[in-house]
């Protein structure tokens, strides 16, 4: 049996026991060092890569193409808009070795409860974004966001606050 195989074996039966805890992962979805707290939807086309782990909270929603890979946790309540990327590595930049060959540089990522991303967007490493925050579509988040804030652009930097 060809390793694809038993990858789609594994996943299906995976998306089989996480679909009873109230979990639905749609198709052509990977993911690997997820924790899941609660009920969650995960749409088409979505990566998550826990490195070490990715935790969820409750009613977690996440639209479809998205990619996460770090330590990142995630509260209750969270809604993330597609085609969005929460990163929490890059690559060292020194110039006498090859970026290839640079070891990563790692930071968790922590995105509070009841927070909204919209479509688009990109979290960088190290960021945390506070309770109740939104973070309008397209916008790259280098620097953390407090509580309810709404933050837009690139970099991410906060407009308002929810009343």
């Amino acid at each position: 049996m060809s390793k694809s195989i038993k990858m789609h074996i594994v996943m299906g039966l995976k998306r089989i026991l996480l679909r009873r805890e109230g979990v639905i992962i749609n198709n052509n979805c990977t993911f690997s060092g997820v924790n899941f707290l609660g009920t969650a939807v995960i749409e088409p086309y979505c990566r998550l890569t826990g490195d070490p782990i990715i935790t969820i909270g409750d009613h977690f929603y996440m639209n479809a193409n998205c990619h996460l890979l770090g330590e990142i946790t995630i509260g209750k309540h969270v809604q993330i808009g597609p085609q969005t990327v929460v990163w929490g590595r890059d690559h060292g930049l020194k110039k006498d070795v090859l970026i290839q060959a640079q070891p990563h540089n790692k930071k968790p990522i922590h995105i509070g409860d009841d927070a909204w991303i919209g479509a688009h967007v990109t979290i960088l490493k190290g960021v945390h974004i506070g309770k109740g925050a939104v973070i309008g579509a397209g916008s790259v988040v280098t620097k953390d966001i407090p509580e309810h804030a709404i933050a837009v652009g690139n970099p991410a930097r906060v407009i308002k606050y929810r009343s």
